[in-house]
């Protein structure tokens, strides 16, 4: 599914998706970063890509977040465990091209894989689960209109 993040704006533009919030302990898909993903390097900040949280996704949640240095995708491993967040960094990756990922949270653990690279992080999953979308920033918006397929 193709998710478009508008200049100025945070949020990728609505899809049918996202009417069915509701995940398991498992994520994974293949992702794709459009070549305007690269053009926005440095904005401080990392982007939210995909993920499960619980009720509040700043408390307790797994993601996989990214940041372009200006001629790779950065992607980290990020987890809000009982409100305190640690991230690890996985891997780079090329734009315009198709990786696999997975995102599993098990016995208190978050695993991330992408481009056939792994990394675990301590973290906590309540009852509910919810997907977590493409979103760009922290604090700033998106200077440019980008796209990542998902």
């Amino acid at each position: 599914m193709k998710y478009t993040i508008k200049k100025g704006r945070h949020f990728a533009t609505l899809t049918w998706n996202r009417l069915f919030p509701f995940s398991s302990k498992i994520d994974k898909g293949t992702v794709k970063f459009s070549k305007e993903c690269l053009a926005i390097a440095p904005i401080s900040g990392h982007n939210k890509l995909t993920g499960i949280a619980g009720l509040d996704n700043h408390k307790n949640s797994g993601r996989l977040v990214w940041q372009s240095d200006g001629n790779m995708i950065k992607i980290w491993g990020y987890v809000y465990k009982d409100g305190v967040r640690t991230e690890k960094y996985i891997t780079s990756l090329e734009v315009e091209k198709e990786y696999e990922y997975e995102i599993e949270f098990a016995d208190g653990r978050w695993i991330f894989e992408i481009n056939n690279n792994v990394v675990s992080l301590a973290g906590n999953l309540g009852f509910w689960k919810f997907k977590q979308y493409v979103y760009f920033g922290g604090l700033s918006p998106a200077p440019l209109t980008m796209s990542i397929w998902k």
